[in-house]
């Protein structure tokens, strides 16, 4: 792949960190019993599945395009790209 793919991944991380730090998220352990759960990817923050109560798979960790950049092995690079 080339630089130029490289560089428009890391863009879209920062736009999906972005995006996610303006979206309320919502804590399914302060929901009635019976509410469904949100789930949210562990490095953008952009919400990746809602599951029933009794869900029998565990939820992705990250959302698919995190997941690729974890799989190029430049998952790491994008997380260093956020601004404290």
């Amino acid at each position: 792949m080339s630089e130029c793919v490289k560089e428009k991944a890391f863009e879209q991380f920062l736009e999906r960190y972005n995006y996610s730090a303006l979206i309320e998220k919502i804590d399914s352990l302060g929901l009635h019993a019976g509410s469904p759960h949100y789930f949210y990817c562990k490095a953008c923050g952009t919400p990746t599945e809602v599951l029933l109560e009794e869900f029998i798979f565990s939820p992705h960790s990250l959302c698919s395009q995190c997941q690729g950049l974890e799989q190029k092995g430049w998952l790491d690079d994008a997380k260093n790209l956020i601004k404290k």
